[in-house]
């Protein structure tokens, strides 16, 4: 059995596409979030010379809470990291996104900072945002603006039923996608007692960045998605449970 410590949302959707392919997953989120519109009484309705950057699809949730995606965005150009968020703002009839990039990496490595020197680049995020990425981009000579319209929330422990089922030795796998996730998950397994239990058991990780905060815990037995994204990461587990 699988561990998804994903929110409750993703982790539901992950869960299911696991449970098709025969994968039996528990769900304890470890992660929530809040949305508060206090931002928008701050942030003035965007110009013609905003490109938004997105990261996450709790932007877009947040954002539509005070104002139709569509309409909010209409006059400026859009960047997404990853296609949830992509694929989202596009079922909300969001149509000019200039590009998609599977990670911050790519964005900095070919996004076409030349022709965007004298654009404002608002990035809508949470308040754990990228710090490096800002830095990053900055040090291309673009200004930078992080616009925190949700906050992320952790729980303080281990669900009771989560603790038990690792003691039993039913969770055998834990599936991570953030290095902040990352973090509260080794966090709470040592709160509780289980790091040692948990020692030798599969690690999956979305990507490398990920995969070297568990190894700085002491973990060996991590499994890197190929990609960083959940098509690749489903693979990789299917391909290390199912044998």
């Amino acid at each position: 059995m699988i561990l998804i410590t994903r929110p409750q949302l993703e982790a539901e959707e992950l869960k299911a596409k696991l449970l098709d392919n025969k994968i039996d997953v528990h769900c304890d989120s470890l992660i929530f979030f809040r949305h508060d519109d206090a931002w928008a009484d701050h942030q003035n309705m965007l110009d013609v010379n905003s490109v938004c950057l997105f990261t996450s699809i709790q932007a877009a949730l947040s954002i539509e809470k005070k104002y139709s995606l569509n309409d909010y965005l209409e006059n400026v150009r859009v960047v997404c990291v990853g296609e949830r968020v992509s694929n989202y703002l596009k079922s909300k009839s969001v149509s000019n996104i200039i590009n998609v990039f599977r990670d911050s990496d790519q964005l900095i490595a070919e996004f076409d900072f030349n022709n965007f020197r004298q654009n404002s680049l608002i990035y809508f995020c949470g308040n754990n945002y990228n710090f490096d990425l800002v830095e990053r981009i900055k040090l291309a000579n673009i200004k930078c603006k992080p616009i925190v319209v949700y906050s992320v929330n952790t729980v303080e422990e281990l669900s009771i039923e989560t603790q038990e089922m690792i003691e039993k030795n039913n969770i055998h796998s834990v599936a991570l996608y953030s290095q902040f996730s990352a973090k509260i998950f080794m966090d709470l397994l040592q709160k509780a007692n289980l790091s040692d239990s948990f020692r030798n058991r599969k690690i999956f990780c979305l990507s490398k960045n990920i995969a070297m905060n568990v190894k700085s815990r002491n973990f060996k037995n991590i499994i890197i998605s190929p990609s960083p994204n959940e098509v690749s990461m489903i693979n990789v587990i299917k391909k290390s449970l199912l044998v």
